[in-house]
C-alpha cells in the first residue's frame, strides 16, 4: 500500500504544491561508477542527517535500490538507520534494483530487475508501490502489464509522453488491456529543482511555477520534483519552504515523498482500479515513443552496437540456455552463480550503461560485466550438457535442443572418423542415418622430431604432465622400425581411452625401447586420433537431447543445399548474387532483389541522436565486387561477397561535410544457406577506419509497407512511418527491434537489438549496422536543440577496428503470424548444443529424451528456471488474439503465479499435460512440479 502523508492538512482554498525532494542518480555516465559512488556517499550522508534532524523532511531515493546498496557497501553501519527511515515513511526506496533502459534489454531482465529490487527493499523496510520511470528513453508497450502483474497500479513517466496527453495523469494500457495510472512528470524529474536557487526570489518563482503548471494540474494540487542529476537538497529546505508559505495564501507547499503525493491525488486508484475516467485524451495504449514533450534520444539503439551484441549474448546464455537446462536436468540449482550473472545484467541495464552514451571507461566495464555474465551462463550450461553426455556412448555425441518445441536443425559436431572413410553418416537412436558434410579435419600429426635414443626419456619427461601431452590425453604408444629407422609414436586424443593408464609403466616402456638403441637416430611423433568437424541436420526433442554417432556410409537428407553459378538454393529458398554484390532471394511467391545495398553517410550527431552534416556525401556503390563460393552443400552452402568501397576518412574540420580523403574498405558479406531453412544467414565483417559516419544495410520490400512489426519486450509492436516530433528534437522513426522485425513480406531475424527504419515511403527497410561518433552529447546538434549531456569526447564510440554484425533475411507471403516468424527466429537464434559422449559401457545404446514441450503457435517461452522445488515457466502470447498452449513434461502439479513468482491458485494437470488459454498479448507465469 502507498502510505498516507504525514503532513499538516492543506488549506482548502489554496493550491497544494507537493514538493518531492529527490535525486536522479546515474550510477555511471560521464564519470565511472566508483567516482560517482564517492559523490553518492556524500549525498546520502547529508540526506540521512537531514532526515534525522528534521521530522518533516522527506526524500525519494530515485526508485532504485542500487543507490542504497552502493552506499551501504561503504557505510554498512547505516543500514539500521535507513531501515528505520523507510519504515517511518520518510525515505522512499525502490521498487527497481536499477533504473533501466526499457527498450535495450530483454523483458526478462526487466522482470528480474523488479524482483531483485522488491526483495532487497523488503529487507530495508519496503518498496514504494510505484513504477518509477523518470528518465527512460521512452517506455515499452508491456510496462503496464509488468507492473500490474507485480501488484503495482501506478507508474511515473516523463520521456515519450505524446502531445495527446494534456494533463498530469492518464490511463496507460498494455496491449493485453492491463492499465495503470500514469503520472506524467510535467517538465521532467527536475520540474522544481531550481525553485530555491535564489532564495529571495523563491516566492516569485513558486508563483510562476504554479501558473505554468495549472494547465496540466488545475488549481487543486500539483507536483514539484525538487531535484535533478546527482543533486543535493538544500540544507535549510524547511526554512525555505516556510518562507514561501508565508509569502502567499494562494498556495501551500508541503514536503512529501513521491508515494505521499500519489496517495493525495490518485482519486481512489487502487490495486483493482482500471481507469481514471476522463476523456480520450487522458488515455494511451501501447509504447510511449513521442518527442513532443521531451527528447526521446531514439538513436542510442545504434550507439556502440558491439555493446548491444554483448548484452544479447549474455541474456540469451542465461535466459534460454543455462536456466532451462539446469531447471530440467541438474540435481543442484547453481543459485549463487546465476545470481552473480543476473546482478551483472541488471547493473548493466541502467540507461547510461546499456545505451552506450557514457565515457569510454564506463563502456569497457559494462562490456566486461556482460562477458562475465555470458561466461557464467555458457559455463554452467556446458556442465549440464556434459552430464547428459554421460548417457551417450563414448565415441558418440549428445545434441541438446534449447527450444521448447521439437526442431530439426543444423548442427556441427566433432567426431572421431578414420581418414579412409569416404562417406560419413550419423546414426540416430531409431537406426536411421542422416547425411553429413565435412567442415574441417584436424591435423593428427601434432609434432615430429628426430633425436638419439638416449634423448627420448628426457623429451617425454619434460612434456608429459600426468596424462596430459600437448593439451590432449595420452592413450598409448607404438614403436616400429621403418627402412631401418626406429620410431616411437605417442598416441593422444581429446578423451581418456582407456579410462585408466599407468603413465609410469608407459615411461618405463619408452625407456626400455629407446635405450635398446641409444645411439640410433629415432623418429618421434605425437599423433592424435583423426577427427572431423561435420555438419548435419538432426531432429531433436523439445528441450531435450539425442545421442548420435558417426558411421561409415550414406545418409538421408531432406531439402539439400545446391550451388548455382552465382548463388545457392534448397527446396524452400534460393539466393543469387547480383553484379553489384546485392542479393536476390526467391521463396515461392515471395521474391525480393537488391538486398544488402550498403549506404554510408556522414554523422555529425552524438551517442544519443544521429545528425547528418549540412552537406552529406553518401556512398552506396562499391568500386569492386568479388564473389567466392566457400561451400556448395549438401547440408550447408556458403558464399563470400567482397565489396570494396571508398569511404571518407571523416568530417571536414568545420563539420560542414565529409572529408575528400577516402579510405578503401572491403566489406565481406558471408551468406549461408542450410538444408531445410527458409531464410538466408548473413554476416558482415570489415575493418572500420573511418570516423563520424553511419552505415546502413538496405532491404527493398516486395510490397510497400505502412507499418512494421517488431519483437521487443514480451510483445510484437506495430509502428508506422512517422513519430511525433517536438521539443526541438527532429523526429526520426528509427526503432529498436530485439528478436526480429517484419515489414512488407520480409522478416529480418536478429542476433541482438538493432535499429531499423522504414525508408523511401515504406519501400525499403534500413538496418543500422554501424554508427561512428566521437561525443557523448553535442551542444550544436543538427537534429536536437536541447543537449542530452556533457560534450565529452569518447574516441571508442567511433568503433574503429574490426567490426561484425549478423542477421538473417526471411522473405515470405502473408503477415508475420502466417509466416510463423517467431518460429523461424527461434531456429535462427538458438543453435543446438553438443558434447562428446562419455558412456564407456560396451554396447551402450543411443538414446533420446524430451524435456518440456510447448505446443502453441504465437505463444513463446520467455523463461524457465527453478523457484524452490518448483519449475517456474513464463509464457508470452505474441498474438493479438487468444492463444492456446499445451504443456507436456515431467510434472504432476501446476499453479499460477504472479510475475515475481508469488504462487497463486492450483491448475488442473492430466497425464503430464497442462492446457492453457492466454489472452491477447498476455504474459503468463506458472509453476510446475
Amino acid at each position: 500500500m502507498i502510505p498516507r502523508m504525514a503532513v499538516e492538512p492543506q488549506v482548502p482554498s489554496a493550491t497544494t504544491i507537493h514538493l518531492v525532494p529527490h535525486t536522479h542518480w546515474d550510477r555511471e555516465w560521464y564519470e565511472p561508477f566508483q567516482i560517482f559512488r564517492m559523490r553518492l556517499v556524500d549525498l546520502v550522508d547529508q540526506v540521512l542527517d537531514q532526515l534525522d534532524a528534521d521530522p518533516g523532511f522527506r526524500f525519494t531515493l530515485d526508485g532504485q535500490l542500487a543507490t542504497v546498496d552502493d552506499y551501504l557497501w561503504i557505510r554498512p553501519e547505516a543500514e539500521p538507520r535507513i531501515r528505520r527511515l523507510v519504515e517511518e515513511g520518510r525515505l522512499a526506496i525502490g521498487p527497481w534494483q536499477i533504473l533501466m533502459d526499457e527498450f535495450l534489454v530483454s523483458g526478462e531482465t526487466i522482470v528480474r530487475n523488479l524482483e531483485l529490487g522488491r526483495r532487497r527493499a523488503s529487507e530495508l523496510g519496503g518498496a514504494m508501490e510505484i513504477g518509477y520511470l523518470p528518465d527512460m528513453f521512452g517506455h515499452i508497450a508491456q510496462m503496464p502489464q509488468i507492473l500490474r502483474r507485480a501488484g503495482i497500479s501506478h507508474a511515473v513517466v516523463w520521456r515519450g509522453v505524446p502531445q495527446q496527453i494534456d494533463r498530469h495523469a492518464f490511463a496507460w494500457s498494455s496491449p493485453d488491456g492491463s492499465t495503470v495510472r500514469a503520472e506524467y512528470l510535467v517538465d521532467g524529474y527536475g520540474s522544481g529543482a531550481f525553485l530555491f536557487l535564489i532564495p529571495d526570489r523563491a516566492p516569485a518563482r513558486v508563483a510562476a511555477f504554479r501558473h505554468a503548471m495549472s494547465a496540466f494540474y488545475g488549481d487543486r494540487s500539483l507536483l514539484a520534483m525538487y531535484g535533478t542529476d546527482h543533486a543535493l537538497p538544500a540544507a535549510n529546505l524547511r526554512e525555505l519552504v516556510n518562507e514561501v508559505n508565508q509569502s502567499s495564501d494562494e498556495y501551500a507547499m508541503r514536503v512529501a515523498t513521491l508515494p505521499e503525493y500519489i496517495t493525495a491525488v490518485a482519486d481512489g486508484w487502487g490495486t483493482e482500479a482500471a481507469d481514471p475516467g476522463g476523456p480520450e485524451r487522458s488515455r494511451w495504449n501501447g509504447e510511449l515513443r513521442s518527442s513532443a514533450r521531451a527528447n526521446l534520444l531514439m538513436n542510442v539503439t545504434s550507439a556502440r552496437i558491439d555493446l548491444k551484441a554483448a548484452a544479447g549474448r549474455a541474456e540469451r546464455a542465461l535466459e534460454r540456455i543455462a536456466e532451462p537446462l539446469h531447471a530440467l536436468y541438474a540435481t543442484e540449482w547453481p543459485a549463487t552463480l546465476l545470481a552473480i550473472a543476473w546482478r551483472k545484467l541488471i547493473d548493466n541495464s541502467a540507461h547510461d550503461s546499456i545505451c552506450g552514451c557514457s565515457v569510454d571507461p564506463v563502456v569497457s566495464q559494462v562490456i566486461s560485466r556482460y562477458d562475465e555474465a555470458e561466461q557464467i551462463g555458457q559455463g554452467t550450461a556446458a556442465r549440464v550438457v556434459r552430464k547428459l553426455a554421460a548417457a551417450v556412448p563414448i565415441r558418440g555425441t549428445v545434441v541438446v535442443n534449447p527450444s521448447p518445441a521439437a526442431r530439426t536443425s543444423y548442427v556441427e559436431l566433432v567426431a572421431p572418423i578414420p581418414d579412409d572413410w569416404p562417406e560419413v553418416a550419423l546414426e540416430l537412436p531409431d537406426g536411421r542415418r542422416v547425411a553429413t558434410q565435412e567442415v574441417a579435419r584436424n591435423h593428427p600429426l601434432l609434432h615430429r622430431r628426430e633425436m638419439l635414443g638416449r634423448e627420448i626419456s628426457q623429451y617425454v619427461r619434460l612434456r608429459l604432465h600426468g596424462r596430459e601431452l600437448f593439451g590432449r590425453h595420452l592413450n598409448g604408444i607404438s614403436t616400429e622400425t621403418v627402412d631401418g629407422v626406429p620410431g616411437l609414436t605417442l598416441l593422444v586424443d581429446d578423451i581418456d581411452d582407456p579410462p585408466w593408464l599407468d603413465t609410469e609403466e608407459i615411461r618405463t616402456a619408452i625407456d626400455v625401447a629407446s635405450m635398446a638403441a641409444p645411439d640410433a637416430t629415432w623418429r618421434v611423433a605425437i599423433l592424435a586420433t583423426p577427427r572431423r568437424t561435420i555438419g548435419t541436420v538432426l531432429p531433436v526433442p523439445a528441450l531435450g537431447w539425442i545421442g548420435v554417432r558417426a558411421v561409415e556410409g550414406h545418409g538421408e537428407l531432406a531439402s539439400a543445399v545446391r550451388a548455382t553459378p552465382r548463388g545457392l538454393e534448397n527446396d524452400q529458398i534460393s539466393v543469387e548474387v547480383a553484379t553489384d554484390g546485392t542479393l536476390r532471394l526467391s521463396a515461392g511467391e515471395a521474391a525480393v532483389g537488391g538486398v544488402g545495398r550498403l549506404v554510408d553517410g556522414g554523422e555529425r550527431g552524438d551517442t544519443y541522436n544521429y545528425g547528418p552534416p549540412p552537406v552529406d556525401v553518401v556512398v552506396d556503390a562499391p568500386r569492386e565486387v568479388q564473389v567466392e563460393h566457400l561451400a556448395g552443400g549438401p547440408v550447408s552452402g556458403a558464399i563470400a561477397v567482397r565489396r570494396t568501397y571508398d569511404w571518407p576518412v571523416g568530417l571536414t574540420s568545420d563539420l560542414g561535410s565529409r572529408d575528400s580523403e577516402t579510405l578503401r574498405t572491403e566489406v565481406v558479406t558471408r551468406l549461408e544457406l542450410r538444408a531445410g531453412e527458409p531464410f538466408v544467414r548473413l554476416h558482415l565483417a570489415f575493418e572500420n577506419r573511418s570516423r563520424d559516419h553511419r552505415l546502413r544495410f538496405h532491404v527493398p520490400l516486395p510490397r510497400r509497407a505502412s507499418v512494421s512489426a517488431a519483437e521487443g519486450q514480451f510483445a510484437v509492436v506495430e509502428r508506422g512511418l512517422e513519430i511525433e516530433a517536438g521539443h526541438g528534437e527532429t523526429a526520426q522513426p528509427a526503432f529498436p527491434a530485439r528478436g526480429w522485425v517484419d515489414a512488407g513480406g520480409v522478416a529480418v531475424l536478429l542476433d541482438h537489438i538493432l535499429e531499423y527504419e522504414l525508408v523511401d515511403g515504406g519501400r525499403e527497410l534500413a538496418l543500422t549496422v554501424l554508427r561512428s561518433t566521437g561525443l557523448i552529447s553535442r551542444n550544436d546538434h543538427p537534429y536536437r536543440e536541447d543537449p542530452a549531456g556533457p560534450e565529452y569526447v569518447v574516441p571508442d564510440a567511433q568503433c574503429l577496428g574490426p567490426w561484425e554484425v549478423g542477421f538473417a533475411i526471411y522473405p515470405h507471403v502473408g503477415d508475420w503470424r502466417e509466416a510463423r516468424v517467431p518460429s523461424q527466429a527461434e531456429q535462427y537464434q538458438h543453435p543446438f548444443l553438443t558434447a562428446a559422449g562419455a558412456n564407456r559401457n560396451a554396447g551402450a545404446p543411443l538414446l533420446e529424451h524430451e524435456g518440456l514441450r510447448i505446443e502453441a503457435d504465437d505463444v513463446v517461452m520467455s523463461a524457465l528456471h527453478r523457484r524452490g522445488d518448483w519449475l517456474e515457466l513464463r509464457l508470452v502470447n505474441l498474438g493479438h488474439d487468444h492463444g492456446e498452449a499445451a504443456l507436456r513434461g515431467p510434472f504432476e502439479e501446476a499453479r499460477a503465479a504472479d510475475i515475481l513468482g508469488q504462487p497463486g491458485p492450483e491448475l488442473q494437470v492430466g497425464d503430464g499435460r497442462l492446457n492453457l488459454t492466454l489472452g491477447p498479448a498476455e504474459i503468463r507465469t506458472i509453476q510446475l512440479r
